[in-house]
């Protein structure tokens, strides 16, 4: 997975991601769930010819910041997953 910068100030980020999709759901509601987020999307104008972009800004604090930390989240949730699905009794 790629990302390009496509704009980037105080308390916005816009960025494109090439050649992924399926994390940009997840990563959009777990931005929403932090109280310094005002405005987490993305778009993509056709699925097969173009590239997503995913929007994010905030009230307060580093976008950047923000975003590394629900990255985080993400993680550890889908780490906490993993180890519940393996220790399945089958």
């Amino acid at each position: 997975m790629e990302i390009k910068i496509l704009t980037k100030s105080k308390n916005e980020l816009e960025f494109e991601v090439i050649g992924e999709k399926t994390i940009l759901n997840p990563l959009k509601y777990q931005l929403l769930e932090d109280n310094k987020v005002t405005l987490a999307d993305w778009r993509i104008d056709h699925p097969l010819l173009a590239n997503p972009r995913f929007f994010l800004k905030v009230k307060e604090g580093n976008p950047k910041t923000i975003l590394l930390k629900a990255i985080g989240a993400l993680q550890k949730d889908t780490n906490s997953l993993r180890k519940s699905i393996e220790e399945m009794k089958e």
